[in-house]
């Protein structure tokens, strides 16, 4: 078992990082720069957490992932389960994101093949960061036809091509069942001073990880609405991060650990997932592509006022 505490990207204050980043394949609305900025952030959030669950990912040449229900993303109605992309090839020269290090390579055009779906993906160049690829809901970019979940089903990357990355195929198959957590129920008002067990279904016989995290209570300005927080104070999340190497159905959190999580910070609730990351190779003249087929299932829990 892998456990750490860490300060993650603080995607509340991403708002602040506005650069100028051009959107090129299906994104009408070119003046939308924050969509943009929070595509190359989170996909370099999602780089972090797959460094984190194993995928060596220095020595990587390129990653294609796709994801359902996963952590950092808008809570959606679970009966309508959609599934969130990106693709990126890594060239030499550096960036200035921490896990995002390498300049992304123009691969051509990149569609998401499955059932008798085709779907391209959202191509986007920075001048400092490279191209990237993304179907991320908004805020996170601005995908609408996103990838629905189709049980044990093919999901294949068909990459056009260009000068600096030969054409390619990748396929990926989805999981039997996405993971479920079954108690504590969504919503439900815990007691941060006792310990917290998180019980869940689905998913494969592999490695699981757990993540733990305050859910920020929002700044009330002088007259009690919400306003912006005081420049002293910015904002921030944490995480408790664990990766089990067995899908043991449950985990339980330290009342100590839940307390050192929340220690000097003014949070409402907590956010529990947990996901499992179905980790692959493919070959290809530029290096070693990395794959991943990831699902999660997500929790906000409240402290009794």
């Amino acid at each position: 078992m892998k456990l750490k505490i860490s300060i993650i990207f603080p995607l509340l204050a991403i708002t602040l990082l506005l650069f100028g980043c051009q959107s090129e394949v299906n994104s009408p609305d070119r003046n939308d720069l924050l969509n943009d900025q929070l595509s190359y952030e989170t996909v370099d959030s999602d780089l972090a957490l797959m460094k984190d669950g194993g995928m060596p990912l220095d020595s990587a040449a390129g990653v294609f992932s796709i994801g359902w229900n996963e952590m950092f993303r808008p809570f959606m109605d679970s009966s309508e389960v959609k599934g969130m992309a990106f693709a990126v090839a890594f060239g030499e020269r550096e960036t200035d994101l921490p896990h995002f290090k390498k300049f992304g390579l123009d691969m051509g055009n990149v569609f998401i093949n499955y059932a008798s779906n085709h779907i391209e993906m959202h191509k986007r160049f920075h001048e400092r960061r490279g191209t990237a690829y993304s179907l991320f809901k908004r805020p996170f970019g601005h995908s609408e036809n996103l990838l629905e979940y189709i049980p044990n089903t093919e999901y294949q990357f068909e990459v056009t091509g260009s000068e600096l990355f030969a054409p390619l195929t990748i396929s990926l198959t989805s999981p039997n069942a996405l993971m479920d957590i079954t108690s504590p129920a969504d919503g439900q008002v815990i007691d941060p001073t006792q310990d917290l067990t998180i019980n869940w279904e689905g998913g494969k016989e592999g490695k699981i990880g757990v993540r733990l995290m305050p859910h920020l209570r929002p700044y009330r300005g002088p007259q009690g609405g919400h306003g912006e927080p005081p420049p002293h104070h910015p904002p921030f999340d944490r995480i408790i991060f664990v990766i089990l190497d067995t899908n043991t159905g449950t985990y339980t959190f330290s009342a100590e650990q839940i307390q050192e999580l929340l220690n000097g910070i003014q949070a409402d609730g907590l956010m529990a997932e947990v996901s499992q990351m179905d980790f692959g190779e493919v070959e290809h003249e530029n290096g070693t592509l990395h794959t991943a087929m990831k699902n999660g299932s997500t929790i906000m829990m409240r402290f009794q006022q």
